[in-house]
C-alpha cells in the first residue's frame, strides 16, 4: 500500500530521498570532524605542579584537610586547587575528576618539563605516596546517663 501527497508522483519521492541521503553524507562528515576537535581539547588540560599534587591527593580518598596538611597548605587552598580542578575537567564532583582525570591520562603521553613558579604543563599521572593521616586514638568513658539509654 501506498500513501502519496496530492500532486506528487513516486519519482518525486525518489529525488527527494536521494537529496536527503545527500545531507545525510555532509551531516555525517560534521559530526566526524566535531568529535575529533573534541578529542583535541580533551588533550590540552594543563596543569600546574600544586594542582598535580592536589589530584593526587584527591584520588587516594583523602580529605581537603589531609590534603593540605600533607602539602603544608591551608584549606581553603586545597579548596581553591579541588574547584580549579573540577572547572578544567568540566565535572561536578570529586569521583567524576578522579575518574575524567584518569581517562586523560591514560590518553596523554607523559612530559616531563621543568617545574617552574607556576608553570603549567601538560597532565601526566603524578604519583604519590602519601603517609596515612595519624588519628587520635582515645578512649573516653561515658557518663551513666548514655550507658542506661
Amino acid at each position: 500500500m501506498h500513501c502519496l501527497v496530492r500532486g506528487r508522483t513516486p519519482s518525486d519521492y525518489a529525488v527527494l530521498v536521494q537529496a536527503e541521503n545527500g545531507m545525510l553524507e555532509n551531516l555525517i562528515e560534521k559530526a566526524d570532524q566535531l568529535l575529533e576537535a573534541g578529542k583535541s581539547v580533551h588533550g590540552q588540560i594543563r596543569l600546574t605542579r600544586r594542582e598535580e599534587e592536589v589530584l593526587a591527593g584527591v584520588s587516594e580518598s583523602l580529605s581537603n584537610k589531609e590534603i593540605a596538611s600533607n602539602l603544608n597548605l591551608s584549606e581553603r587552598t586545597v579548596k581553591f586547587h579541588v574547584s580549579s580542578l573540577l572547572a578544567k575537567f568540566h565535572v561536578r564532583g570529586r569521583m567524576e575528576l578522579v575518574r575524567e582525570a584518569a581517562r586523560h591520562a591514560t590518553g596523554a603521553a607523559s612530559d616531563p618539563l621543568a617545574i617552574g613558579a607556576g608553570e603549567a604543563r601538560p597532565y601526566a599521572p603524578a604519583i604519590k605516596n602519601y603517609p596515612a593521616p595519624r588519628r587520635a586514638v582515645t578512649v573516653v568513658p561515658l557518663a551513666k546517663r548514655q550507658l542506661m539509654a
